[in-house]
């Protein structure tokens, strides 16, 4: 298998778990374009993707409209998860 047949691979898995994820929040790619960029849901899709499917940060800022790729990657960090307290 080729390199560009991976990565074609790898992104339909992606746009699979984001459709998916959107589809499950009641949300649509307009909604993503209208909302704040951390808005609590586009945070719980980006954790999702990123967890599920392993997608790159740059992948999930562009679609979710989630402005630059270390701005996700700040939000999905550990430290910024809630307390188990």
């Amino acid at each position: 298998m080729s390199a560009t047949e991976i990565a074609e691979i790898k992104c339909a898995r992606w746009q699979q778990a984001s459709d998916a994820a959107l589809k499950e929040a009641g949300k649509s790619l307009a909604d993503a374009a209208s909302a704040p960029k951390s808005v609590g849901w586009k945070v719980a899709i980006a954790r999702t993707r990123r967890t599920t499917v392993a997608a790159p940060y740059r992948w999930i800022a562009t679609p979710l409209q989630r402005g630059h790729p270390a701005a996700v990657r700040g939000d999905l960090s550990p430290r910024t998860l809630p307390s188990a307290d």
